[in-house]
């Protein structure tokens, strides 16, 4: 599953399921982003989806209820690792993120801190993540990536 979050003007074919907020704001965004780019999230669409996603799939997704430390901190790794480059200096300021390009360490960060706080509101175990862990290849999810998730688990458990 990959989700992004699109700039102002760039036009959508049918081939790219949307999702509109008429209400919220730019943290309830980059929340949705965030749960939707999470590895727990993904490792459910892998359940149903083969080639694409569409909103009668898209619309059958369950998503887990966050306390509000989890919300936070999940929309504000989404809008930072979303907000690289002008495009999206708006969605920067009305989240109160930086915007500009990220280095790989410190992307890898805010993945892992949306990871780790997305399988705790689904309750999810180590264990548990051992057996999403199946359905990735080594390439996809580096090892090293499986053991710090599953540690930063534990330390929010």
């Amino acid at each position: 599953m990959i989700a992004c979050l699109v700039p102002k003007g760039v036009f959508l074919t049918n081939k790219a399921p949307y999702l509109s907020f008429p209400t919220g704001d730019a943290l309830a965004r980059a929340a949705c982003l965030g749960i939707m780019n999470s590895l727990p999230f993904d490792w459910q669409a892998r359940r149903f989806i083969e080639l694409n996603v569409n909103f009668f799939l898209l619309e059958g997704f369950y998503v887990p209820s966050l306390t509000d430390d989890d919300y936070a901190k999940i929309a504000r790794a989404a809008a930072r690792l979303s907000a690289v480059d002008d495009r999206f200096a708006d969605f920067a300021r009305e989240t109160g993120v930086e915007c500009g390009p990220l280095f790989d360490p410190d992307r890898a960060d805010l993945r892992l801190e949306i990871d780790a706080r997305v399988a705790r509101a689904w309750d999810l175990t180590p264990d548990d993540l051992q057996v999403i862990y199946q359905d990735f290849t080594p390439n996809a999810l580096p090892p090293a990536y499986r053991s710090r998730l599953s540690e930063r688990l534990t330390e929010l458990a």
